[in-house]
C-alpha cells in the first residue's frame, strides 16, 4: 500500500520533468537593462543551444526542469532551471579579470580568453592616470617588448620599436590602426635646417579621447595586416557613447604644466674658460719646445733653462687672457627657459542603445624649453552610432579633425662646425661672450671661431624661424548589418587628408642669413588617402565547439604631393619667407607627385573546443603597386594554437587559468617610394652654348624582381593566473627573421646609373618577455596593484649580400666619418671606429708608438692593423685608418624593464612608473668638441679638469714662462691636452660612445576624487614626469630621439632636443 501511494506521489514529478516545452526568453545587461544580442543559451549537459537575436530574444526547445546556461562575453555566466515557458535573464558584470576583457585585433573584437596570439592591452583606467601630451607616451613602460623614444620638442616626433628592428629602410614604426582604420604617418614637410623630418603617426589624436590600446606583437596577431604588420601593430580604440537609456554626461579635463630641462651639462664658466684658453697656449708651447724633431737632443726636458734664444717660441709668448674679461655666461641658462603649457578638453556623451554620440574638443598650448619653440594643437573627435531598420543595421560615423601649428628649433642637424644647431651651440659657445647689443652682428664672435661668423644659440633660437603647420581630417563611415544572428556584414569607408606646411627664414642677423643676405624656404606635403573595407563574419556554437570566421577585403589608394622652394638675397628681413619675388636668387622648385595603392584580402577561422583548445588560422594576400609587375602580390599566412587548463580541471586550488600558446606566421613590408622597380629619369639643368637648358639622366636602374620584405616569426607563450586572477603572469619567447631586405644600392659611375633598389640580406631578432600583474591588496578602503615587465631582444644581421660582408652606414658629424656599420654576424647598426688606450704622456712614448701624429697630450689610438710595404715589412710610420677599426658600441639594449605601482586609499589614489634599460650605447656627436679640447669653443668641466697639462706656468709679476712640475698633469689622465694645433682627434672612436643604461622615475601621480550625487565626480591630481634619472650618460637624456625616421642612425645623439622634467596640476570633472 505504501509503495502504491509513493508511486502516485512521484509520478507527477516524473511526468513534469519529461514534458517538452518551447522556452522563450530575453537576455539583458543588469547594469543598463539593455538587450544582449549574440548571448549564448545552452541546455546544460547537452549540445542543445541557441544564440539571442538583435533584441536579446531567444527560443529553445527543452524540458521543464532542465538547466539553461546563459553566457555573454564580459558578463557572468548564469544558470536557471526551466519552470515556465517564458524567462527573463539579467547578466551581471564579471569580476574575473580575464572574463571581462574584450580585446580588439583591428577588424574585430574577441574575448581575451579566446586569444591564441601575443596581444597586450592598456585600458582607459591606466591611460587616464598618465597625463601626457601624446598618445605614444601613454604606452611607456606598459607593454613588454615595446621601446618608446619621444622628443621633448613641442609637436616633435616619436619613435617606437616592437621586438627589435626588422628593416634597414622601413624603420621601426609599427602600423597604427585607429577604430579599425590603418593610419599613415603624419610627416613634416621638408625643412631648411638639415635636421630631418619629424614623424608622428597619430599626432591628430587627443590622449583624452582614447578608450584602450592593444599592442599586437606575434605573427598570429599581426598577420591579419599582412604587408603592414612586420613591425607590429598598435590598435587604438577611441571612446564611444554610453548606451544607457537617456543618459547625458560631460567630462572636463584641465591640465597646467611646467617643463624644465632635466639637467644642465657642466661646461666651463667664464673664468674656467679663460684658464682653458691660457692652458691651451702653455700646452702648445711645451709640446713644441720638447719636440725632438725640432730641437734634437736639446729638446726641453725640464733640466734646461727656458731661454728665448734657444727656444724661439718663448719670444713674445703671452697668455691670451692674462686678466679676466669679467664675463661669465652659461648659454644654457640664456637659451633654455621654464616652459608653461595648458591643455583643455571637454567631451559629451549621450543617447541610448539605439542612438548615441560621443564628441570632444581639445586645445593644447605647449611651450618648449628652448626659447621661441612652441606648438598649439586643436583636436575635435566625434563618434556617432545609430541602430536602424528594426535594429538590424548599425550606422557608425566617426570624424576627427586636428590642427597643429608652432615654431620648431634648429636642433639635431648633425653639423659640428659653424652651422651647429641650437642645442650644440648652447653647449659649445664661448661663455666669455655676451648677447649682441643693438647694431652688433656676429663679427663680434669671429676671433674665437676661426674667423667664422657664428651666431650665439639665443640668437639662433629666437630669430631663426621654422614655422610648422599641419591639418589632419579623417572621416569614417561604417554599416554593420546582422544578416542572421550568426552572420554579420560590415562595409566601411574612410577618407583622410593630411597636409603639412613648413616655412623657414634665417634673417641677416644670423650667421646663415648674413652669408646669403637672408635665406628662406617654403614647402608643403600633402597625402590624400581613400580606404574601403568589406567583411563577412560568422560566429556559432555547437555544444562545446565554437567557430569565429571572417572573410575580408580592403582597398586603399594614396596620392602624395610635395613641393620645396628656396630663395636667397632678400631686401628686408621684415618680409621673411612671405615674398619670394623680392629675393635675388630663387632656386628651381622641387616638386613630387606619387600615387600608390594596396589591395588586400583576408580569410580567418578561429575555433575553440570547450574554452580549452584553440586554433586560429589566417591567410592574407596583399598586392602593392610599388613592386614590379610580376612581384606585386604576396601571401602572408599564420597559424596559432593554444591549450587552456581551467580551475575546474586541476587539483591545484590556487590555479585560475593556465594557457599554453604557439604561433607561426609571415608578415611583410614595403617601405619604399613608388616606382622604384622602374628605370627613373631625373632632370638636371646645365649650360649649353651659353644657355641654361634642362636635360635628364637615368638615376634609377630598373629591377623587375623587386619584391616584399618578408618577416617570419615563431612565438611560444604561457599565460598563468592564480588566486582568482589576482596574480597574472605572461611569458613569451619569439624568433623573427626578415628576408629580402629592401636596400638602396649606390652603383659605380661606370654603370651609367646612380642607384638601384634591390632585395638582399636577412635580419634576425629573438628574445623573451615577461609580464606580471598582481592585485596584492583589494579591500573596501585600500587597493594595491603592481604590474611589471622585462624584455630581452637580440638582434643580428644574418646576411648582407653575396658580395659584401659589411656595409657602411650614413656619415655622422664629419663628412668622412662613418661610425655606423652593418656587418654580417653582428647586431644591426653597430658603432665602428678607432680603439683608444689613454693619452700619450711624453714624446718618448709617442715616438715609440710609430703612429703618425702621435705627440704628448694626444689620444693614444690602438694600431690593430700593421701597415706593410711592398716587401711585407712594417712601415716606419703607421696610419690609423679603417683597417684598424673595431666594434666600439652597440645601440641595441640588453634589456628594458618597467614596474608600476597603483595605490588607492578611500578617495586618494597614487601611482608611479619606473622604467629602465641596460645597455644601448649612444654615439654622442657633440662629444667630439666637448671632450676634444682642440678648439677655442667651450668644453666640459670634466674634460678640462682631467686633461693632459704641461708643467709650465707664467709668473704673474714678470710675465715670464717658468717650469713648474707641480702644475703638470701628464700621467693617468683621461682626456687630451687643450692645444692650439691639435693632432688627429676627428676620428670616430670609442671616446664618442657612451653607455645608455638608465633607471628613471618616469611618472608619478597623486589624486583625490570627490564623489557627488547622481554619479558626478571631481578628481584633482598632481603629476610629475621624468622626476629622477640615474644614468652614466653625460648628455642631456639617454632616451634620445633624433632622426626618428631613419633606422640607420639609431642611437646617435646629434644634439637633439634636451629631455624635460614636467610637473602637472589638473582636474577632471564628470557631470
Amino acid at each position: 500500500m505504501r509503495t502504491f501511494i509513493l508511486f502516485f506521489l512521484v509520478l507527477p514529478v516524473f511526468v513534469l520533468a519529461q514534458q517538452q516545452v518551447v522556452v522563450k526568453g530575453t537576455v539583458l545587461d543588469e547594469e543598463n537593462k539593455q538587450p544582449l544580442p549574440g548571448a549564448s543559451v545552452l541546455e546544460k549537459g547537452t549540445s542543445n543551444g541557441v544564440v539571442t537575436d538583435f533584441d536579446g530574444i531567444f527560443e529553445i526547445n527543452t524540458t521543464l526542469g532542465a538547466t539553461l546556461s546563459i553566457s555573454y562575453v564580459g558578463l557572468k555566466t548564469q544558470e536557471i532551471v526551466v519552470e515556465s515557458e517564458t524567462v527573463q535573464v539579467y547578466l551581471q558584470t564579471n569580476l574575473d579579470q580575464l572574463d571581462e576583457v574584450v580585446v580588439s585585433v583591428g577588424y574585430f573584437d574577441v574575448s581575451k580568453k579566446d586569444l591564441s596570439g601575443s596581444i597586450s592591452q592598456v585600458t582607459t583606467e591606466k591611460l587616464e592616470q598618465n597625463r601626457t601630451s601624446s598618445v605614444e607616451q601613454l604606452l611607456q613602460g606598459q607593454v613588454s617588448g615595446v621601446v618608446i623614444s619621444d622628443s621633448s620638442e613641442p609637436g616633435g616626433g616619436t619613435g617606437i620599436s616592437i621586438r627589435g628592428t626588422n628593416s634597414l629602410l622601413g624603420g621601426t614604426q609599427p602600423l597604427y590602426v585607429v577604430d579599425g582604420i590603418p593610419i599613415d604617418p603624419l610627416t613634416d614637410a621638408e625643412g631648411n635646417t638639415g635636421g630631418g623630418q619629424a614623424q608622428n603617426s597619430i599626432a591628430f589624436l587627443n590622449p583624452n579621447d582614447i578608450d584602450k590600446i592593444e599592442v599586437l606583437k606575434d605573427a598570429a596577431a599581426t598577420a591579419i595586416y599582412g604587408a603592414r604588420g612586420a613591425n607590429g601593430v598598435i590598435i587604438i580604440t577611441t571612446k564611444s557613447a554610453d548606451t544607457s537609456n537617456g543618459k547625458d554626461s560631460f567630462t572636463v579635463n584641465i591640465d597646467s604644466s611646467v617643463n624644465e630641462v632635466i639637467d644642465f651639462i657642466d661646461v666651463l664658466d667664464g673664468p674656467q674658460f679663460e684658464s682653458y684658453m691660457n692652458q691651451r697656449a702653455l700646452n702648445q708651447l711645451y709640446v713644441n719646445i720638447s719636440n725632438p724633431d725640432l730641437y734634437g737632443s736639446g729638446a726641453f726636458d725640464g733640466s734646461q733653462a727656458l731661454d728665448p734664444a734657444v727656444y724661439t717660441e718663448l719670444s713674445g709668448f703671452a697668455l691670451p687672457y692674462p686678466e679676466t674679461t669679467g664675463v661669465s655666461n652659461n648659454w644654457q641658462d640664456i637659451t633654455y627657459r621654464m616652459a608653461y603649457s595648458n591643455a583643455y578638453n571637454v567631451s559629451y556623451t549621450g543617447g541610448n542603445r539605439k542612438n548615441n554620440i560621443f564628441t570632444s574638443l581639445g586645445i593644447q598650448n605647449q611651450e618648449g624649453v628652448i626659447s621661441n619653440t612652441n606648438n598649439r594643437r586643436i583636436t575635435s573627435n566625434t563618434n556617432i552610432r545609430r541602430k536602424m531598420f528594426n535594429d538590424k543595421v548599425d550606422l557608425i560615423i566617426k570624424t576627427n579633425i586636428a590642427h597643429n601649428s608652432g615654431n620648431a628649433s634648429s636642433v639635431a642637424n648633425g653639423e659640428i662646425f659653424q652651422q651647429r644647431g641650437v642645442v650644440s651651440q648652447a653647449l659649445r659657445f664661448q661663455p666669455i661672450f655676451d648677447l649682441l647689443s643693438p647694431g652688433e652682428d656676429d663679427d663680434a664672435y669671429a676671433d674665437l671661431n676661426e674667423n667664422q661668423l657664428v651666431s650665439n644659440p639665443y640668437t639662433l633660437a629666437t630669430l631663426a624661424q621654422d614655422h610648422k603647420k599641419s591639418v589632419n581630417l579623417g572621416q569614417a563611415l561604417a554599416l554593420i548589418t546582422k544578416i542572421t544572428p550568426k552572420v554579420t556584414w560590415t562595409v566601411k569607408g574612410f577618407y583622410n587628408l593630411q597636409r603639412s606646411n613648413r616655412d623657414t627664414y634665417y634673417p641677416t642677423n644670423t650667421t646663415r642669413g648674413r652669408r646669403n643676405n637672408g635665406e628662406a624656404s617654403q614647402s608643403y606635403l600633402q597625402n590624400e588617402k581613400l580606404y574601403g573595407e568589406t567583411s563577412f563574419r560568422y560566429r556559432n556554437r555547437f555544444g562545446k565547439h565554437r567557430i569565429d570566421a571572417i572573410v575580408l577585403g580592403t582597398v586603399e589608394q594614396n596620392k602624395i604631393r610635395a613641393q620645396f622652394n628656396k630663395a636667397f638675397g632678400f631686401g628686408s628681413d621684415a618680409t621673411s619667407y612671405y615674398t619670394f619675388e623680392s629675393a635675388t636668387d630663387i632656386l628651381v622648385p622641387i616638386s613630387q607627385f606619387r600615387e600608390f595603392g594596396l589591395l588586400s584580402g583576408l580569410a580567418r577561422v578561429g575555433y575553440n573546443w570547450n574554452q580549452q583548445f584553440f586554433v586560429d588560422v589566417n591567410t592574407r594576400i596583399d598586392a602593392s603597386s610599388k613592386f614590379a609587375k610580376n612581384k606585386k602580390s604576396a601571401i602572408f599566412p599564420s597559424v596559432a594554437i593554444a591549450f587552456a587548463v581551467n580551475e575546474e580541471d586541476t587539483l591545484i586550488d590556487e590555479l585560475t587559468n593556465l594557457k599554453l600558446r604557439f604561433s607561426y606566421g609571415k608578415t611583410g613590408s614595403n617601405p619604399i617610394a613608388p616606382y622604384q622597380s622602374l628605370a627613373l629619369m631625373t632632370p638636371i639643368r646645365y649650360n649649353f652654348n651659353d644657355e641654361l637648358v634642362t636635360g635628364y639622366y637615368e638615376s634609377n636602374l630598373a629591377n623587375d624582381d623587386l619584391t616584399w620584405e618578408t618577416t617570419t616569426q615563431e612565438n611560444l607563450g604561457i599565460d598563468l593566473s592564480l588566486f582568482d586572477s589576482r596574480l597574472n603572469l605572461t611569458f613569451d619567447m619569439y624568433r623573427k627573421v626578415t628576408e629580402n631586405l629592401l636596400q638602396n644600392v649606390t652603383l659605380p659611375a661606370s654603370n651609367g646609373y646612380v642607384s638601384i633598389v634591390d632585395n638582399f640580406g636577412e635580419i634576425e631578432n629573438k628574445g623573451i618577455e615577461f609580464a606580471l600583474n598582481a592585485a596584492l591588496i583589494n579591500s573596501n578602503d585600500f587597493d594595491w596593484n603592481v604590474s611589471g615587465n622585462i624584455s630581452f631582444n637580440r638582434n643580428k644581421l644574418l646576411k648582407l649580400n653575396s658580395n659584401l660582408d659589411f656595409q657602411l652606414g650614413p656619415s655622422v658629424g664629419f663628412s668622412q666619418a662613418n661610425p655606423i656599420v652593418f656587418q654580417e654576424g653582428q647586431p644591426l647598426g653597430i658603432f665602428w671606429g678607432a680603439q683608444t688606450d689613454g693619452i700619450y704622456e711624453s714624446w718618448d712614448e709617442a715616438i715609440a708608438s710609430g703612429i703618425d701624429g702621435a705627440a704628448p697630450g694626444e689620444i693614444k689610438y690602438v694600431n690593430n692593423h700593421v701597415d706593410l710595404d711592398t716587401n711585407g715589412d712594417p712601415l716606419p710610420v703607421q696610419q690609423i685608418n679603417f683597417d684598424d677599426y673595431v666594434q666600439i658600441g652597440d645601440p641595441n639594449p640588453d634589456f628594458t624593464a618597467a614596474i608600476t605601482n597603483n595605490f588607492r586609499y578611500k578617495n586618494w589614489d597614487l601611482s608611479f612608473l619606473i622604467t629602465g634599460q641596460k645597455g644601448g650605447d649612444i654615439f654622442w656627436v657633440d662629444s667630439w668638441g666637448l671632450y676634444g679640447n682642440q678648439q677655442s669653443t667651450n668644453v666640459l668641466q670634466a674634460s678640462f679638469n682631467d686633461s693632459w697639462t704641461a708643467p709650465l706656468s707664467v709668473d704673474s709679476s714678470t710675465g715670464t714662462v717658468v717650469y713648474d712640475p707641480l702644475v703638470g698633469q701628464m700621467t693617468g689622465v683621461q682626456h687630451p691636452a687643450p692645444l692650439t694645433d691639435a693632432g688627429q682627434r676627428a676620428l670616430a672612436s670609442d671616446r664618442q660612445v657612451f653607455d645608455g643604461s638608465f633607471i628613471r622615475l618616469k611618472n608619478l601621480n597623486l589624486g583625490y576624487t570627490i564623489n557627488m550625487q547622481k554619479g558626478r565626480s571631481l578628481r584633482l591630481y598632481l603629476s610629475g614626469n621624468n622626476l629622477l634619472t640615474w644614468t652614466k650618460y653625460p648628455g642631456y637624456d639617454p632616451e634620445i630621439q633624433s632622426y626618428n625616421k631613419d633606422p640607420q642612425r639609431r642611437g646617435v645623439d646629434f644634439g637633439s632636443y634636451p629631455g624635460t622634467r614636467r610637473y602637472t596640476l589638473g582636474l577632471r570633472f564628470n557631470y
